[in-house]
This record gives structure tokens, C-alpha cells and sequence, in this order.
């Protein structure tokens, strides 16, 4: 038989003198904290190890859109094909750009289109579409609204209103070099007052078929008297592939991943898919404010996935351009030298978002360790190849504004976040006919730690 024997100490010995002080029959440990923060050289670096939000706690989205924009048939004036953005203002109105025509059109939530403003051409206001890149809307405070395209600058008020049209002194700013705006690793380049910039990508070969790119991100303002850094940064790797002298990139290797968010401050948003860690970095003061790092597991690459990363890349760009100059090409060969450039496994942040109220949000990669959430897509490839891959979850951690993990948001997965409000999450949706749709949910704050 055996005995549970608890030995009892004496008041004296198991209670301090201080008042208020009690017994207990074993000290508890206490809880490792959810997060820790500390300053390295100025710079505010939050580690976190856990989440603020209880069982049943978080936030809510509404289980189907508060409103809907776009159509297949009528009305016309919602027969979205290209949309380049969509936001709200404070009003409800919602205003979209459609780069079919290079025109802001605004709905009231019943979807009765209210006005439109811009359109292609050389007058003030009015643009060019260019085949290289593609305008971006954007909404600044006291809900003014920014076309960005091109060179052009063209902000419009609260009814469509023209308030100004600027265009940068281009002459002036080739002084600099090979600096460039709308080909760098990021879609907003106006940013309030400043103008977000990168030179040409720096090649760091560490052996001679391959290569590390890194762009330098700068910042200067509308005078374009001065060009400051913000710091250098991994974009992508490359290998020699296919003809002799083309390089592609390498899907399976360390990649960097950008964002330049406008509201409620100028940020930069910077991670790589190797770590989840994510630098914020303040544009108008030029430089890193925080740093937010989230320790849960790597995903670990099945084969399968290596596989369709690689066929779906730009290695099949090269069997064409290989094809149409009658090469050969070894295709176990090639993909031999894409798998020998792949790290271990990757982090699960895919993507980053910053809302209106400062929160960060970052959408988590298909993965079996969405648990309960995971899925599966039936994808096919380059000569009818099939695979059943991972499919997009619509998962997103959220951080608070001083980065705090708070926990996970649930959207719906094949939804493409332009605009995330106090109380709405905006975005654009495809169906399977390729029709564009803009849908708008409600979002609810609530849940511990969220304030």
C-alpha cells in the first residue's frame, strides 16, 4: 500500500512576518508573461511568447457582409474589372478606383453610385494608365483622397472635389541616380509629404551561381533637396538557370516581404519569411521604432509544395523563353538547384497590414499548423501536374499598436484587405468568373487587452 505522506510546516516557518501574509501548502510558480519588452539602442523590441485574449474573448466579424459592390450584369456603374482600391469615408460613402478608366467612383452602402471624379487624360485631375504599373488609392486624414500613378499626385475631397494635382520634378530627381519610385518592393510611394524611394537592387553573390538581392529603401520630400536612407534590405535570392546568362528567383529561399502603410502614421513595414519578425520603421523621422517578434513554429515545406513553388515560378518562364530559342533544358536539373537553395522552413506571417487605429495585421500562410482551420486546394500546374496544397485560411494575428499579441482574427480567405476601420474590414473579392466585387465587414473590439 502506498502512503501520501504531506508534511505540514509550523505557522512561523511558513509565513513571513509582513502583514497580510497568508500560508499555502506550496508556492505556485506563476505563469510565464505573455510578453517581454526591451529597449536595444532606442529601439522598443517586444517578444511574444503567448496571447492576450482568453477562451471566448477577441474580436468579432460579421459573418457576411454589411455591404456588397460589384455585379456581373447591371447596374453598369458596378461592372468592376480592375480595381485598383477601395476605402470609406467617414460618411459611409465607399469611393473605389477602377483603373479600367482611372476613375474614383463613390457608392453610399445601398450601392447608388454618389459621384465620380479623375479619368484618363492630361487635364488636372485626369491621368494615364501605364503598362508597367498600376495607380493605388489611398485615404489620408480628414478624408482626403490620394490617386497615386505614375509621377502624378492628385488628391480629391470629401465630394470628389479636385484639391491639388502635382507631379514630381523627374529631372530633378534623376539627379540621384539609379533611384526609382514605382518599381521598389512596395505599391505606396506618396506617403503624406514624403516620397518613399529605393535604389536599384545590390547583388551580394555568396557563390557564383547565386545571388542575394537588397533593395535600399530612402525617403525625401516634394523640394527633393535632400535623399535620406532608412536602411538596406533582403528582397529575394537568385540562380542561374536555363540559357546561359538568365537568373530567376528562388521561391524556396530566404525572401523579404514589404509594406508602407500611411494611416494612422507613415510607416514601413518589413519582415522576411525565415522569422517571424517584423520591423516597423517611422518614415518622416527616418528610422527602426520597433521591432515585433511572435515565437510560435516554422512551417516546414512538404515536397509537394517545394515542387509547385518551383513549376509555377519563374522557372517556367524560363522553359518558354529556353523553347523559343530551341534549348534543351533538364528539368530535374533545375529544380535541383532551387531545392538546394531552400531554408529549412518558414515563417507563418505571409503578409502585413496596418489599420487605421495603429494595429498590426498579419496574415498567417497556409499551413498544417492552422489546426482546425487548415485546407486543402486542388491546384494544377504546368502540363496538367496536380497537387493538393495548403489553401489560405484568412487567419491574421493582431498586434497592438505598441506590439502586443492580442490573438488570431478569422477573415474570409480569398478576401484582398485594402482598408481596415475602427469598426469595418474592406476588401476586394474575385469570383469564378474573374468579376471583382468589393465587400465590407463589421468588426467588433472587444476581448482582454484590446484597449
Amino acid at each position: 500500500m502506498l502512503l501520501r505522506l504531506r508534511i505540514v510546516p509550523s505557522l512561523s516557518a511558513c509565513c513571513l512576518a509582513a502583514a497580510g501574509a497568508a500560508c499555502s501548502e506550496g508556492a505556485t510558480q506563476a505563469p510565464p508573461p505573455a510578453f517581454t519588452v526591451t529597449d536595444s539602442a532606442g529601439v522598443r523590441v517586444v517578444v511574444n511568447s503567448g496571447q492576450l485574449w482568453g477562451e471566448g474573448e477577441g474580436w468579432q466579424v460579421s459573418a457576411e457582409p454589411v455591404v456588397t459592390l460589384g455585379v456581373r450584369d447591371y447596374p453598369v456603374e458596378q461592372q468592376f474589372e480592375r480595381l485598383g482600391g477601395a476605402t470609406r469615408l467617414s460618411d459611409g460613402t465607399i469611393v473605389v478606383l477602377e483603373q479600367r478608366h482611372m476613375e474614383l467612383e463613390a457608392f453610399d452602402a445601398s450601392g447608388a453610385l454618389l459621384w465620380t471624379a479623375g479619368g484618363i487624360g492630361d487635364g488636372p485631375g485626369e491621368t494615364r494608365p501605364y503598362p508597367d504599373t498600376h495607380a493605388v488609392l489611398t485615404k489620408l486624414p480628414g478624408d482626403t483622397l490620394q490617386l497615386q500613378n505614375g509621377q502624378d499626385r492628385v488628391r480629391f475631397g470629401l465630394a470628389g472635389e479636385l484639391l491639388e494635382h502635382r507631379k514630381v520634378d523627374y529631372a530633378r530627381f534623376r539627379r540621384w541616380g539609379r533611384i526609382f519610385l514605382q518599381y521598389c518592393p512596395f505599391e505606396v510611394y506618396f506617403v503624406r509629404d514624403q516620397i518613399v524611394v529605393c535604389h536599384g537592387m545590390q547583388f551580394e553573390p555568396p557563390f557564383p551561381d547565386s545571388w542575394t538581392g537588397r533593395h535600399t529603401i530612402m525617403r525625401t520630400t516634394w523640394d527633393l533637396d535632400r535623399l535620406d536612407t532608412l536602411g538596406a534590405f533582403l528582397d529575394a535570392s537568385f540562380y542561374r538557370a536555363g540559357p546561359p546568362g538568365v537568373a530567376v528567383r528562388s521561391p524556396l529561399a530566404a525572401q523579404g516581404m514589404f509594406r508602407v502603410a500611411t494611416s494612422p502614421q507613415p510607416r514601413l513595414l518589413y519582415a522576411r519569411n525565415d522569422a517571424y519578425r517584423i520591423e516597423v520603421w517611422d518614415i518622416p523621422a527616418g528610422n527602426l521604432a520597433m521591432v515585433v517578434e511572435r515565437r510560435v513554429p516554422r512551417h516546414v515545406r512538404s515536397r509537394e509544395e517545394a515542387d509547385h513553388l518551383v513549376q509555377s515560378g519563374d522557372l517556367a518562364a524560363v522553359h518558354l523563353i529556353a523553347s523559343e530559342m530551341n534549348i534543351a533544358i533538364d528539368l530535374e536539373a533545375e529544380m535541383d538547384k532551387a531545392h538546394a537553395a531552400a531554408i529549412d522552413s518558414v515563417s507563418i506571417a505571409q503578409a502585413l497590414f496596418l489599420d487605421e487605429l495603429g494595429y498590426l495585421w498579419v496574415r498567417r500562410s497556409p499551413s498544417q499548423l492552422d489546426g482546425e482551420y487548415a485546407r486543402v486546394q486542388e491546384v494544377t500546374g504546368p502540363d496538367d501536374t496536380r497537387w493538393t496544397l495548403p489553401a489560405p485560411t484568412g487567419l491574421h494575428d493582431v498586434f497592438r499598436p505598441d506590439g502586443v499579441y492580442l490573438g488570431a482574427v478569422k477573415l474570409p480567405p480569398d478576401l484582398r484587405i485594402t482598408e481596415i476601420g475602427p469598426d469595418y474590414i474592406l476588401g476586394i473579392v474575385r469570383d469564378e468568373m474573374d468579376v471583382q466585387y468589393v465587400w465590407m465587414y463589421g468588426l467588433e473590439r472587444s476581448g482582454g487587452g484590446s484597449g
